[in-house]
């Protein structure tokens, strides 16, 4: 039978009124004794031998007490070492610590209490970390940035995205946000944020090596902890390409007023001609005729560029012999050519077969050749090639023009770019030709560049990939 705490106690009890008894005992002896006087012989035989089993129980009782009480305290005391131990290593942070096998005993029950309470506190602090995890992993994968800042405004998180934005490394925890971000208006919208306990928004540009433009929504953190969660989301792209838009639409608006003023214009005025003066009516006439035509060149430019951008342009790619597209080419412009005394001059390397859509490379080698013939002055020279070149096929378009100066070239390609305005309008261009061309090349996945300097001449080098002989044998649509 196993004995609780108090049960041990009673039973040191009874060992320790043990002797109690057998001292009252003797003084109740004495007591008999005096009361019969002298005893005989047979009574002090009787009472010395009572008086020896008196002692020996005396003896015993007090054995009994002393090692019951000395099992009762290690047993105790073991027990309080162990649950001492055991809530020592949960103190520390070791939930996983137990207070051991359990008795029935008031001990046991204080230990199982113990590590139900180390269950509790480590499937909370599972859950905790689960929590912690899962909130790295959303701010490790954003694309904003994240800023959070303590009641003394300074930097508790930054998430790596922010770190990139910024160019900064994991050592700006405990600094001021103007050590981090260098900005007055992000120092402005922190300050209305907090101030008037609502939400501030704004955006701020960023320059250094790496220029961004960033949108950036602070709040405050409501509670105890206090402090402000700043979050930042890089726009520059967005904003670029919303100048991009207007400067679009403000071009195409300009290119297209121009021909239908002229129109109107000329039509007004053919309307009070066209009896009296035939002559200035036919000029007139042309006139809508040409920019008629323009308007038409405009347009079809627009849906061409509009179709390659949104993918709806079918691109075949096949094998295509580059020479045979640039002769059928350079055939459309050598009345031209010949008229203005440009030169002429082809180079076609044999056996060069590109992966390419023909349509494609047609309408690229025209915009091209159209451009070095309109610009090429007098006794200019241009020149086709065509040529292999580390598993590329390589179709270069150079002149001897005046060629284009250097800070012109990144934009080149951009649409309605045009490097001298007025005498690209003279002349008819668009200003859609160079951009139709290089979203062509790169719907062929190919790649084309442009090296210019004034005074001599301008070269447009595409290069597209080589046809293998399975692809010279049967052309697949990409």
């Amino acid at each position: 039978m196993k004995l609780g705490i108090r049960g041990k106690l009673i039973l040191i009890s009874l060992g320790a009124l043990t002797p109690a008894f057998a001292l009252g005992y003797i003084y109740f002896r004495g007591e008999v004794q005096e009361g019969f006087g002298v005893p005989s012989a047979d009574l002090a035989n009787a009472l010395e031998r009572l008086d020896r089993m008196a002692l020996v129980a005396a003896a015993l009782a007090f054995g009994v007490a002393f090692v019951m009480s000395t099992i009762a305290a290690t047993i105790a005391s073991r027990a309080a070492r162990a649950l001492a131990v055991a809530a020592r290593k949960m103190a520390d942070g070791d939930l996983g610590a137990r207070a051991g096998p359990h008795g029935e005993d008031e001990f046991g029950e204080l230990g199982a209490a113990l590590d139900q309470l180390a269950r509790g506190y480590s499937a909370l602090l599972a859950e905790h970390r689960r929590e912690r995890d899962r909130m790295r992993g959303v701010l490790v994968g954003m694309r904003e940035g994240v800023l959070l800042l303590d009641r003394g405004r300074r930097v508790t998180l930054v998430n790596p995205a922010l770190r990139e934005m910024l160019l900064v490394g994991a050592d700006v925890e405990g600094k001021s946000p103007l050590e981090v971000i260098r900005h007055g208006e992000l120092v402005r919208l922190l300050d209305e944020a907090d101030d008037e306990d609502a939400p501030a928004t704004g955006e701020i540009d960023l320059g250094g090596l790496k220029p961004r433009r960033l949108l950036v929504h602070v709040v405050r953190i409501p509670g105890q902890e206090g402090g402000l969660l700043a979050v930042f989301v890089d726009v520059t792209h967005l904003r670029r390409l919303e100048a991009l838009r207007k400067d679009f639409v403000a071009n195409a608006s300009h290119e297209l007023r121009t021909p239908v003023a002229a129109i109107f214009s000329a039509a007004e005025t053919l309307e009070t001609t066209i009896d009296g003066d035939p002559e200035a009516s036919r000029d007139f006439i042309a006139m809508i005729q040409r920019n008629a035509a323009r308007l038409r060149n405009l347009v079809d430019d627009l849906l061409d560029l509009s179709r390659i951008e949104s993918q709806d342009f079918a691109v075949h790619l096949e094998s295509v012999d580059p020479a045979e597209v640039a002769r059928a080419v350079v055939d459309l412009f050598r009345e031209r050519a010949v008229k203005k005394r440009i030169e002429i001059v082809t180079e076609y390397a044999p056996g060069c077969q590109a992966l390419a859509d023909r349509r494609g490379l047609e309408h690229v080698l025209t915009n091209l050749i159209d451009n070095a013939v309109k610009y090429c002055l007098k006794d200019d020279k241009l020149t086709i090639r065509t040529h292999a070149a580390e598993g590329s096929i390589l179709v270069d378009v150079e002149d001897d023009g005046p060629g284009i100066e250097r800070q012109h070239l990144p934009r080149l390609f951009e649409r309605f770019y045009r490097v001298d305005p007025g005498r690209s309008r003279e002349m008819g261009g668009t200003g859609l030709g160079l951009s139709i061309v290089k979203h062509l090349v790169e719907a062929m996945r190919g790649t084309i560049t442009v090296d210019s300097e004034p005074g001599n001449g301008t070269s447009f080098h595409v290069r597209l990939r080589a046809a293998e002989p399975t692809e010279r044998a049967n052309p697949t649509a990409a």
